[in-house]
């Protein structure tokens, strides 16, 4: 497929408090002919997010910040998206995680382009400005790597000229191929299990809107498709033309079904309260309606009883969430210069004077401080600052979301979102971005099934390890198996790329070589069993762990926030003539204040309890002293090598290893051996030895598939862990195939 004709673009990245896009040079004009349609296949949306019978926070460039969508969440918002940001903005940004407050950056030159917070993950739409199939490829890459929203929506709706003049926005309503080509893209470049949705405008006449919205349909890339009932030249003061919606919804079914599909279409528009909502439904036949300027005036405009005093109620908790969650000054004052404050608001019981309400927007106007701002409405700046987020700014907005939880209790809100909820939680007073384990990294939480069953050892894995126990000695090559990782592709334009590595087995979880033992092997922590998952490790730094940790397999996605990638290994053991062919996740442990450490799922990758142990609800597995065992137990030579500059980077004394051997080159900037932990000899070496322990990754593999070819018998046989359960606990089935 030919790529699209475009020359490139620069684009100044801005913080969230900014008007507008101002840098985005505008495109070059491209004829319909140079557009080539995209025909590749596209991979199968597995999200569980609904958009039936729901009110939406619709996204505002600059409205639709942090505290908005947190306000419109605990006043009754299904989902809420963000504002627009514009492909070249978000691509190439850093992520970080405040480790007080668990709100998620991404900076890009020391600015905020988007901010959000684990607690409103199932419910956090991210509206992407592009028109661009690569671009929005990138983009998509960039917001989904971390598992921080739920659905990523494409803008075709907007019209104002920071979008437009770029080609984005409503100007992608002109370029049908483009507009789809990119949705493909970005369905592409999500994880199966974040959706993927569209907000368009009418066009001036309803046979072309028709033809448009069958288009985007019939690309199989969305899950939802949002209609602003305007043209783009039609203005927020003009009524909102609802009268052509229901015939696209009408026509919208027909394709959806036809396909096998449904896709649940939202009204935008003259939608301004909980009380307008059903009215519109009923009106044009969708399932669910967006505000937008409703909540711009009052976030609590979702809740089903009316809205909530301005004044007392919403500007207070507006700045305090400002405060605690660090948003920037520039972006609150603006969003709370549109609340508002008029005496007739509803919910202004107290019936506030104009001139009190007057006061209060002028003292708004002159805050240049945040403090200065709480000072207008009576807040104690450090008192907020001192309080958990969890616990504390973010009471009221838990108490909603776990009231929610037990109306609707099954389906994504009353599983995934009390899991994530309650990580969230943890994410503020431990600095973390998501997972359930203590800073020990002990697991801990009750939102998974506990590993405390005692489940027989699966007969592949018996069989594994008795064949290394009986042949280690003669065969010194049997801890060793091919390892296949796949990389993503970086552009709509690429494949996904396998490698393959070999790879040394360092045992299944808690075990260790015992010669007294039954069958050699014994438990490393008595209060626990064996596993029948697999260890190896590697260095945090390499590509190998960005291709694991890039993927985000259903099947490896736990409802604590936890995720994995898919790998498989080849495993030949001469002695036995057997080959073992395992499926399985894969989960990176690193070192405990390492990002990546959040994705990994302590709970249910821990052993099942023993049976003979005092206390079944004593301490829960050690997962950091697995992974120290593990590295103490390291050679010399490896011990060194994580303490060396990146894999892969260019060697600085290349030139002078032309005629030598690497551990023949004594002027090496790194040491070539380290002793083991405990046994420096000297300062340096403990620096270096804290060097590796930082690079050592502990890689663990769950196993859900294992065939089995038994050469010496001319045998196959399949294993497979039983659906739903964990390969630490579960139970497996085996048939017998064709060899």
């Amino acid at each position: 497929m030919e790529s699209i004709s475009s020359t490139p673009v620069e684009v100044e990245a801005v913080a969230a408090d900014s008007t507008s896009y101002q840098d985005v040079a505008a495109l070059p004009a491209i004829t319909e002919s140079e557009r080539v349609d995209d025909l590749d296949p596209i991979p199968t949306c597995t999200s569980t997010l609904t958009y039936r019978n729901g009110i939406f926070l619709a996204p505002m460039v600059r409205i639709g910040t942090l505290p908005t969508r947190l306000l419109s969440l605990e006043y009754g918002a299904d989902l809420v998206w963000g504002p627009e940001i514009v492909d070249r903005a978000i691509i190439g940004c850093e992520r970080k995680v405040d480790p007080h407050t668990g709100v998620v950056e991404y900076l890009k030159d020391h600015k905020q382009i988007f901010s959000c917070h684990p607690i409103e993950r199932p419910y956090l739409v991210y509206q992407l400005g592009s028109s661009d199939p690569d671009l929005a490829f990138q983009a998509i890459r960039t917001i989904t790597q971390a598992d921080d929203v739920a659905a990523v929506d494409l803008n075709c709706g907007c019209p104002k000229p920071f979008s437009t003049h770029a080609g984005m926005g409503a100007n992608m309503l002109s370029t049908p191929k483009l507009l789809c080509n990119t949705l493909k893209a970005m369905r592409r470049a999500a994880p199966p299990s974040v959706a993927v949705t569209c907000k368009i405008r009418l066009l001036p006449t309803q046979k072309a809107t028709l033809e448009l919205v069958d288009k985007i349909v019939r690309t199989g890339a969305i899950e939802c498709l949002t209609v602003h009932c305007r043209t783009k030249d039609m203005r927020p003061r003009e009524p909102a033309l609802l009268h052509r919606l229901r015939e696209i919804v009408d026509h919208v079914n027909s394709i959806a079904e036809k396909m096998g599909r449904a896709i649940p279409v939202v009204c935008n528009g003259d939608v301004w309260d909980a009380a307008t909502a059903p009215k519109i439904k009923e009106l044009t036949g969708v399932t669910s309606t967006m505000i937008a300027r409703g909540a711009e005036a009052n976030p609590s405009c979702f809740r089903e009883e009316g809205n909530v005093s301005i004044p007392q109620v919403i500007a207070p908790k507006w700045v305090k969430y400002s405060i605690a969650l660090k948003n920037p000054i520039g972006n609150t004052k603006y969003c709370m210069s549109q609340l508002a404050f008029k005496p007739a608001e509803a919910g202004n019981v107290n019936g506030l004077s104009k001139r009190q309400l007057a006061a209060l927007r002028m003292g708004i106007s002159q805050a240049k401080t945040h403090e200065e701002l709480a000072n207008v409405f009576g807040i104690d700046v450090e008192q907020v600052r001192s309080q958990s987020v969890a616990e504390d700014i973010l009471k009221d907005l838990r108490e909603a979301l776990d009231a929610r939880i037990k109306r609707h209790s099954s389906g994504f809100d009353g599983q995934r979102l009390g899991a994530v909820i309650n990580n969230a939680s943890q994410s503020s007073d431990q600095g973390s971005a998501g997972g359930q384990q203590t800073n020990d990294g002990h697991a801990k939480g009750d939102n998974q099934k506990k590993a405390t069953s005692n489940s027989p050892q699966p007969e592949w894995k018996e069989i594994l390890a008795n064949g290394i126990g009986e042949n280690i000695k003669n065969e010194k090559s049997i801890l060793y198996y091919a390892f296949s990782t796949v990389e993503q592709p970086s552009s709509v334009h690429d494949a996904a790329k396998p490698h393959v590595r070999y790879v040394v087995h360092r045992g299944f979880v808690n075990e260790k070589r015992d010669g007294e033992a039954d069958g050699g092997i014994a438990p490393q922590n008595p209060s626990f069993g064996s596993s029948p998952c697999l260890m190896t490790t590697t260095d945090v730094r390499t590509p190998k762990v960005a291709q694991l940790t890039s993927q985000s397999s259903l099947r490896a996605s736990g409802q604590d926030g936890s995720r994995g990638g898919e790998c498989e290994i080849a495993w030949w053991i001469e002695s036995t003539q057997m080959q073992f062919r395992i499926s399985g996740t894969v989960h990176v442990l690193p070192t405990k204040d390492h990002p990546l450490r959040s994705l990994f799922p302590f709970e249910r990758l821990s052993p099942p309890r023993a049976p003979d142990a005092m206390d079944q609800d004593a301490e829960s597995f050690d997962w950091d002293g697995e992974r120290t065992r593990i590295f103490n137990k390291l050679n010399p030579g490896l011990l060194a090598s994580f303490c060396r500059p990146t894999p892969g980077t260019p060697h600085p004394n290349s030139q002078q290893l032309d005629s030598a051997k690497p551990k023949d080159d004594t002027s090496s900037p790194w040491p070539l051996e380290l002793p083991q932990p405990g046994k420096e000899e000297n300062d340096e070496q403990k620096k270096q030895l804290e060097q590796s322990e930082k690079n050592f990754a502990l890689v663990v593999v769950e196993p859900y598939k294992v065939d089995l070819v038994n050469l010496a018998d001319d045998t196959r046989t399949i294993y497979e862990l039983v659906e739903g359960e964990n390969a630490a606990t579960g139970t497996w089935t085996s048939r017998r195939v064709v060899p």
